[in-house]
């Protein structure tokens, strides 16, 4: 089955309600879901007649490899990327095009104007990304081997660990684990956070070494072309003395109490994930579990910042989001993670991310890493 062109047919039928006899798609995501077409610089002008994918001669060959059936419209040197663009819809015969509002800047909109102004276009919004929604079966593939090469690198990051290495080091290393183990690049740049350090959801690298705390976050994917998304908390597998934990971390909470804690919040809220289920409830299931196991004292719920999750495909974030003021419905076909995290200032953060298929009676763990935090997977 070709599903490129499969997803050009359904993103057509899903625009006939719009007005528009064609469309210009410039998100460079979004015109490889629809082509295939990995090159940094290009375009995509459709219509039920017409499937042209504009780019530039550097990628000539490249397209003659990555997209079967797609014509190409390889422009000169000469002329820009949007030079082209107008001039390929002046040619087209299309009358009313649409544009991707959510990606197409006012300015470049107004040269489309100028340069094609017999054409009227017209702004539309997530179009192509509510298609990536659900994903198809080569990209849950996909999906599966990028998962499968983060968490080899994983365990190659964790079987290597010394304890003089620094959150940078260990970041440096967890990338090139990610190329070793057959992943094209990391979906992201790596998050290690020791320490009171892991209290940052989105902490950078520094030259604390693992030695300093008794506790690692690891936030870490791999991009095959499609990517993982993965986080785990780790108790440091060095002795720790004592006097190199700052007081909170000696005095304020039990590791293992604030870990359980969100561990059962993770739990909770996989028992909700099911094609038909509204994000904001499944967020909610994870928020009761976190107050209900907080330890005395203190509902670790305060302490949960941003949203449960997220899905996961061609990018490392994309629809849906799964947060609490959402009233988005899960569909079948999805992968999302979730990611429950508990960040303490002065002591610390845990978090605990995996990637999950949906289907109509729950849902599919796709990660297969243990959640024990003393364990290497």
């Amino acid at each position: 089955m070709d599903y490129y062109v499969s997803r050009r047919v359904n993103l057509l039928r899903d625009c006939k309600g719009d007005g528009v006899d064609g469309l210009l798609i410039t998100h460079p995501t979004n015109v490889r879901y629809l082509t295939g077409f990995t090159g940094s610089s290009g375009a995509v002008v459709l219509s039920s007649k017409l499937t042209i994918l504009i780019s530039d001669a550097r990628y000539e060959e490249q397209i003659k490899e990555e997209c079967k059936g797609v014509d190409a419209h390889i422009r000169p040197h000469t002329k820009t990327l949007p030079d082209a663009m107008a001039e390929v819809l002046a040619k087209s015969g299309l009358k009313n095009v649409g544009v991707e509002a959510d990606h197409l800047s006012v300015s470049g909109l107004a040269g489309l104007q100028e340069k094609a102004a017999k054409l009227t276009f017209a702004p539309l919004s997530g179009k192509v990304e509510h298609l990536r929604v659900v994903k198809d079966p080569s990209e849950l593939e996909q999906i599966k081997t990028a998962i499968s090469v983060a968490e080899r690198a994983f365990r190659m990051f964790v079987a290597l660990m010394k304890e003089t290495d620094t959150e940078k080091d260990l970041a440096d290393a967890m990338e090139m684990y990610i190329r070793r183990a057959g992943g094209m690049r990391s979906s992201f740049a790596p998050i290690v956070a020791t320490g009171e350090r892991s209290a940052l959801p989105h902490a950078v690298p520094t030259s604390r070494t693992v030695g300093e705390s008794s506790k690692v976050l690891v936030d870490w994917g791999a991009d095959v072309g499609y990517k993982s998304d993965l986080t785990r908390t780790l108790k440091s597998p060095f002795p720790t003395p004592p006097l190199r934990k700052t007081k909170d971390e000696r005095t304020a909470y039990n590791f293992d109490a604030v870990y359980e804690a969100v561990r059962q919040a993770h739990e909770a809220a996989v028992k909700e994930l099911r094609a038909g289920a509204q994000v904001k409830d499944i967020d909610a299931a994870a928020r009761k579990a976190l107050t209900k196991h907080s330890p005395r004292g203190v509902d670790l719920n305060d302490h949960f910042t941003h949203g449960l999750g997220h899905g996961i495909g061609l990018e490392t974030h994309e629809a849906p989001q799964i947060r609490q003021n959402s009233e988005t419905v899960l569909e079948v076909g999805s992968v999302v993670t979730i990611e429950p995290g508990v960040y303490l200032p002065g002591w610390g953060g845990v978090r605990i991310e995996d990637d999950y298929q949906i289907t109509k009676d729950g849902a599919i763990r796709l990660t297969t890493l243990p959640h024990d935090p003393g364990a290497i997977g």
